[in-house]
């Protein structure tokens, strides 16, 4: 496992996490959670699909609590066991804290606003008597940070401009990213502003929804046309500014197996660069930080020099710093083109590289 660090807290979190969504009743969801914390893996997503979860959780996660990080929704409720969705103050309430008692837990590290994908839920979460719940369970320390979940990049924005919220639930990969799909909501330089906005204001992404509900592994299901390993969405994903960790979900032991090799696959069963033929109009031009150019021979990480200068032209007051601290800068760049050639997503590179050291000053 690898880790990341909260911006507004400092806690430490794995990049790969694990939501409870995708579990049925024929899951063993005690084997599935022992299982995951025996990998190193720290943060949950505990809206499951069913509430027969929780008194699993009670039996692993709240036996490592200072171990592990989680994120509960207000607004997620259950009717006959399954799934619901609600905004009755007392409904949201009383769930929330039957769930709490349920699962041992004593207190959740993240608490959402749930699935906030509309102006008029916005309205409602905000002036309804939602929010001040979660707020005062914040004070009384039943939660430790707040957060939301949403599909909406427009949605996202706002309440990451108030200012109050240090993690937020998003849905990414590439086919949403590319208007592509389910909760395709938003063009691609919406939702990249999105991300660098969050970054640039220490907001982390625990993001959602990384295989498009399984669509993008597929090739005749997938939105793009082409199917993607589990291995090029994981490092789609978490190479998105201010995604912190990325929650997939499991209905198995052998799933969480396949996410892990992540941290051990060779660069080549990582690189998503194959996008290129499948989204190419609509990603001409844009680095996606994917580093198929690489090797550089003057050793510049173009990808992460191409974040660094994004993000700080947004506003992120650390990108500069992170850019100048890097080993090789862009004013190195020969003029050799090797990037250009290589680069699937047609970005002139050498041309960015330029712009880049004028910028940044080296």
């Amino acid at each position: 496992m690898r880790y990341r660090v909260l911006p507004r807290g400092g806690e430490k979190i794995g990049e790969i996490g694990l939501g409870l969504g995708a579990v049925t009743p024929n899951s063993d969801v005690f084997k599935i959670l022992s299982y995951a914390l025996e990998k190193d893996i720290n943060f949950f997503d505990l809206c499951g699909a069913y509430d027969f979860i929780y008194p699993h959780i009670k039996t692993t996660l709240a036996k490592n609590r200072s171990k592990v990080f989680t994120q509960m929704h207000l607004g997620a409720v259950y009717k006959n066991g399954a799934y619901a969705f609600s905004r009755n103050l007392n409904t949201v309430k009383d769930t929330f804290l039957r769930i709490l008692d349920t699962t041992g837990l004593e207190y959740t590290d993240f608490g959402f606003l749930h699935c906030i994908d509309e102006e008029k839920d916005l309205n409602y979460v905000l002036e309804k008597g939602i929010f001040n719940l979660a707020e005062d369970l914040k004070r009384q320390g039943i939660i430790r940070h707040l957060g939301f979940s949403t599909h909406t990049p427009v949605i996202a924005e706002k309440l990451i401009n108030l200012g109050m919220f240090d993690l937020f639930m998003f849905s990414i990969n590439a086919a949403f990213d590319f208007k592509k799909g389910d909760y395709a909501i938003g063009d691609y330089a919406q939702r990249e502003n999105l991300y660098r906005l969050a970054q640039s204001k220490g907001v982390a992404i625990s993001a959602m929804k990384p295989f498009a509900g399984g669509q993008l592994l597929n090739a005749k299901l997938s939105p793009i046309g082409i199917a993607l390993t589990p291995l090029q969405c994981i490092s789609y994903v978490l190479e998105r500014p201010a995604v912190i960790t990325l929650v997939a979900g499991a209905t198995k032991v052998s799933d969480i197996d396949d996410y892990m090799r992540y941290f051990t696959a060779a660069p080549d069963e990582l690189d998503y660069s194959v996008l290129g033929s499948a989204i190419s109009q609509d990603a001409n031009g844009r680095c996606l930080y994917c580093n198929h150019c690489s090797p550089c021979p003057k050793k510049i990480n173009v990808g992460l020099v191409n974040k660094y200068y994004d993000l700080s032209v947004l506003g992120d007051p650390l990108a500069k710093e992170h850019y100048l601290n890097l080993e090789h800068h862009a004013g190195e760049c020969n003029n050799c083109g090797h990037c250009d050639k290589r680069c699937p997503f047609k970005v002139e590179q050498i041309k960015k590289m330029h712009e880049i050291a004028e910028y940044f000053g080296v």
